[in-house]
């Protein structure tokens, strides 16, 4: 997930990452979709506009310890308007991911970790080719509730003229657990602007309404978001499914 204040914008994950975890040995697969349905139809740094923009990503994690986790992303976007940059419908690698994760448990159901990440990217996709990211992870799970929050940083590099300084940015999530297998609340996702050059209030701003809930078949994500302030995406849709093996 890491480019310039990539978070805060649509991308391939659109997720809250929380205290879930890959037993050792087990193979955990999930799908990310999520489309842009009103957005920017111009961009001026060689991405694709987003409006109407489609991503799909592949994701695979496997547990290698207790409390710890690696994964890989592979994912894909559609172009959504023609442009200099795009054309309508066609297909394009967005990046390659890798991340680690770690979970620690610190009882009456808070929890703390973390989860590193270097991405591998594509122009169409952000102007940086390189990018890592460090996301702090903190949180309860209790019987009736779910609140996370991930503040984090991103590194870019290899586009000429940017500053070195990391984004930082922090997403939110607070969700109410109806019963074990269904849940509803809310995810905020910002940009706080450059750890050098904070611009508190005055970044992106991008809020969900969302549900989860248990299948036969894996776990479902869904939610609907709208940008506000300067957000080059106005309106969005997500969903995500996994399951395990």
């Amino acid at each position: 997930m890491g480019c310039t204040a990539l978070v805060a914008h649509a991308d391939p994950e659109i997720m809250v990452h929380e205290a879930d975890l890959a037993e050792r040995g087990e193979v955990v697969a999930t799908l990310h979709a999520n489309h842009t349905w009103r957005g920017s139809k111009a961009k001026d740094d060689g991405t694709w506009p987003v409006h109407r923009l489609t991503y799909l990503m592949a994701e695979f994690a496997t547990g290698l310890a207790p409390g710890w986790e690696a994964g890989v992303h592979l994912p894909v976007m559609r172009g959504g308007v023609d442009g200099e940059t795009s054309n309508n419908g066609a297909w394009g690698a967005s990046a390659i991911m890798f991340r680690l994760k770690h979970i620690r448990q610190a009882g009456g159901g808070w929890f703390y970790g973390f989860n590193a990440e270097y991405d591998v990217n594509a122009g169409r996709y952000v102007g940086d080719t390189r990018s890592v990211e460090f996301r702090g992870i903190v949180g309860i799970d209790s019987e009736r509730f779910r609140v996370t929050a991930n503040p984090h940083l991103i590194w870019g590099w290899g586009h000429s003229g940017r500053e070195r300084s990391p984004d930082l940015n922090l997403d939110l999530k607070a969700m109410h657990k109806v019963s074990e297998t269904f849940a509803w609340g809310a995810e905020a996702y910002t940009d706080g602007g450059r750890l050098g050059r904070l611009r508190p209030g005055e970044g992106d701003r991008t809020l969900y309404l969302v549900t989860e809930f248990e299948t036969r078949i894996g776990a479902v994500h869904l939610g609907v978001g709208q940008g506000f302030k300067e957000t080059p995406e106005r309106y969005l849709l997500k969903g995500v499914w996994s399951a395990s093996f």
